[in-house]
């Protein structure tokens, strides 16, 4: 929160039109479904006060892998990954 110091380059550049500027000045988390995770905001920072950084899966609505096509192959990798880490 005290290091930005409300250039504004992160909100100009946000290339989904978030005040990303708003959520650094208060130093809070940046939570939108909007937000792409392109980490542009992050790069034009002068100060850099941003990061971009992906939270726990833990209570997520829908934690699973997004899958693009018909893989059942890498599907059936994702579940054993699944089934290794909950044994861990």
């Amino acid at each position: 929160g005290g290091q930005c110091i409300s250039c504004g380059n992160c909100s100009t550049y946000c290339e989904m039109g978030i005040d990303v500027r708003a959520y650094a000045q208060k130093g809070e988390n940046i939570v939108r479904s909007s937000c792409v995770g392109c980490g542009i905001c992050s790069a034009v920072c002068p100060r850099g006060v941003l990061k971009l950084e992906n939270g726990s899966l833990d209570g997520r609505i829908n934690g699973d892998a997004v899958l693009l096509g018909n893989d059942v192959d890498l599907l059936d990798l994702i579940r054993q990954q699944k089934r290794g880490a909950r044994k861990s």
